[in-house]
């Protein structure tokens, strides 16, 4: 099982930034993860605390694609170390 270097800080705060209405950024799971590259079972995942950690350059990237800043979403997780190779072996597929 990889190992992941960022968590989830807040969900609450992850699953509104998806869900506020009027703003050009992704809305839905699929638009996000598209926008970010990842599978959509991965933003599932993080919306319902499935899945709680991450690697840092894809929680950058939805940080970025919902214009909300990283450490309001997520937060570095130092007890892990991450490996890009190895976290970024889920890529987005339907």
């Amino acid at each position: 099982m990889p190992k992941y270097g960022v968590r989830v800080r807040d969900r609450k705060a992850l699953r509104s930034a998806l869900k506020t209405p009027g703003r050009e950024a992704p809305d839905t799971v699929r638009s996000l993860a598209d926008a970010v590259g990842v599978n959509r079972t991965t933003i599932g995942d993080l919306l319902t605390g499935d899945q709680e950690r991450l690697s840092e350059a894809a929680a950058n990237r939805i940080a970025g694609a919902l214009a909300c800043p990283f450490d309001e979403l997520f937060e570095l997780d130092e007890s892990v170390s991450a490996d890009a190779d190895e976290i970024e072996g889920r890529t987005h597929r339907d």
